[in-house]
């Protein structure tokens, strides 16, 4: 059995921390690179950052915000928001990421996957994918961080990205992102067994029974956790140890 990571999944607006629910009403919660050291000391396994306003403005993470959380840290750092290309990639790994995360481009163009697996290593391409629910109970893809409807299945987008490279897939539950509600487990039960690579679920976690939920139900590599860390009183230490005593296998600090 594989051991579970635990990710602290960052949202930023700029250089600031935001938080919201359901991808909006988003409210400043922090420096990113402060609340990174925080995790970096509890034994997170690796930070996930993403600019939510970098791929609707055309416009790529600033690398400065890479740069300043990666000298304080030790943590691996996977970083998104805007990539399109070869040149955006190189950027965020000059300025200290392990991985980059594509979202919107992987969509509109997908070879864009295949192109950044060849140059850089499927270990260091991240898809992630942002869903919503509809009234027939599937999922729909959004893009530019959930505002516009995608034209593709999950499925087929699922099994494109797969296939051309990456090395990871994060797959957001819009419905459930900051609601504290619990992770959305029907989806990742449906999509699991259809990938070969770690899938890493995100939205909705608030509560330890919420992520031990998750791992026993779906088989999910890891749990991106947003809101639940910044919000409240939970930290790593305590997380690791419940899921521990409840006998998921987590990786040691």
């Amino acid at each position: 059995m594989i051991a579970k990571r635990i990710i602290p999944f960052f949202l930023v607006s700029g250089a600031r921390l935001v938080k919201g629910t359901k991808f909006s009403n988003f409210v400043d919660v922090g420096d990113p690179t402060s609340q990174a050291m925080v995790y970096d000391a509890q034994g997170a396994d690796e930070i996930a950052i993403v600019d939510i306003d970098a791929a609707a403005q055309k416009r790529t993470i600033e690398p400065a915000v890479i740069t300043e959380m990666i000298t304080k840290c030790r943590l691996p750092i996977a970083a998104g928001g805007g990539i399109k290309d070869i040149h955006d990639a190189r950027k965020c790994f000059h300025a200290g990421a392990d991985k980059i995360i594509v979202n919107t481009n992987a969509i509109l163009r997908p070879r864009l996957i295949a192109e950044l697996a060849d140059e850089f290593g499927a270990q260091s391409v991240v898809v992630s994918i942002d869903v919503k629910r509809n009234d027939k109970g599937d999922f729909d893809i959004y893009i530019n961080s959930g505002t516009k409807k995608a034209d593709i299945d999950l499925v087929s987008h699922v099994q494109q990205v797969s296939a051309h490279g990456a090395g990871e897939i994060i797959v957001t539950s819009i419905d459930k992102e900051g609601t504290l509600s619990g992770f959305e487990c029907d989806l990742y039960k449906r999509l699991q067994p259809l990938v070969r690579v770690p899938l890493i679920a995100s939205g909705g976690a608030g509560s330890y029974d919420d992520i031990v939920a998750l791992f026993e139900t779906c088989d999910c590599d890891a749990a991106a956790l947003g809101k639940m860390l910044f919000l409240r009183d939970y930290d790593i230490v305590r997380i690791k140890s419940y899921l521990k005593g409840r006998k998921v296998l987590v990786r040691e600090a």
